[in-house]
């Protein structure tokens, strides 16, 4: 009995393997393709795509010391309006692009192994490297005018770095799903949220100079708790009222697995 259940459950372990390793394979391949859809051949597409997300944290960083010398809290400016862009950013530009996954690379659905689910992780894998790259990019060019953007605690800033990724990343799998529903014009309406909600984080202006009636609406902002966050962890004694971590756990969460069960019943929209 026991030889039967050892040869079964090898069974299953082998079969498992199998399917893992050729799931690895399937990845790494859909992974290059869509860099090289995306990037072209030379690394010059990937330095612009890098490039892209950087300049954008650089033009809302400038645009706010052009017009603020003195930062609200702290004594730079720059770590302030840092500590608003970057993980508005995070968040925003794997949503989007995650959302284009399966429009980009749609002549790779014409390989039979190769399903949407295959399209949507590597798309996922690909901007949370791009995500890490880009940060330590705009902490090393920061760091080059002598200001000092290390917070002193690191490990709630990356955990609150980590909640931003994790928060685009739920996002751009609803968002693949509504693309399928709706169309590519969902993503107009998904960019126009999501700067509403940048301009209302509190970013430029901390929440207790927001009289108190409007901040109990900014409680139910993502990328406000994804700020306060962030600040509590570059601000000593920093208590801020707004800090929810659950709500961006449970945004996040919800919209990957509203995301993958569309995926699963919504599969014959993608190849059409």
């Amino acid at each position: 009995m026991s030889l039967a259940l050892n040869s079964l459950l090898e069974e299953r372990c082998t079969r498992l393997r199998g399917r893992l390793a050729e799931f690895r394979r399937i990845m790494r391949a859909v992974l290059i393709q869509d860099m090289r859809s995306r990037f072209g051949s030379s690394h010059i597409g990937y330095l612009i795509a890098i490039a892209w997300p950087l300049s954008h944290m650089g033009v809302l960083t400038m645009a706010y010391l052009l017009r603020a010398s003195i930062a609200p809290i702290g004594d730079s400016p720059t770590v302030f309006v840092g500590t608003g862009v970057v993980p508005y950013i995070l968040c925003f530009y794997p949503a989007r692009l995650l959302a284009m996954s399966i429009q980009q690379n749609r002549q790779l659905l014409n390989i039979p192994v190769i399903q949407p689910i295959h399209l949507i992780f590597s798309r996922c894998i690909l901007e949370t490297l791009n995500a890490v790259i880009v940060l330590a990019l705009f902490i090393f060019v920061v760091s080059l005018f002598d200001v000092d953007i290390l917070p002193p605690d690191t490990a709630e800033a990356s955990k609150a770095i980590g909640a931003a990724v994790f928060l685009g990343i739920g996002l751009g799998f609803f968002n693949v799903v509504m693309c399928a529903l709706v169309g590519p014009y969902f993503l107009v309406f998904f960019f126009l949220v999501m700067v509403g909600l940048y301009l209302i984080s509190g970013a430029y202006l901390p929440p207790n100079a927001i009289p108190a009636n409007l901040r109990e609406y900014m409680a139910y902002n993502p990328l406000t708790q994804l700020i306060e966050w962030l600040r509590s962890a570059y601000y000593v004694n920093y208590d801020s009222e707004l800090i929810n971590k659950s709500l961006i756990y449970w945004i996040g969460g919800i919209s990957l697995v509203l995301g993958l069960v569309g995926e699963r019943f919504l599969r014959g929209k993608f190849f059409s």
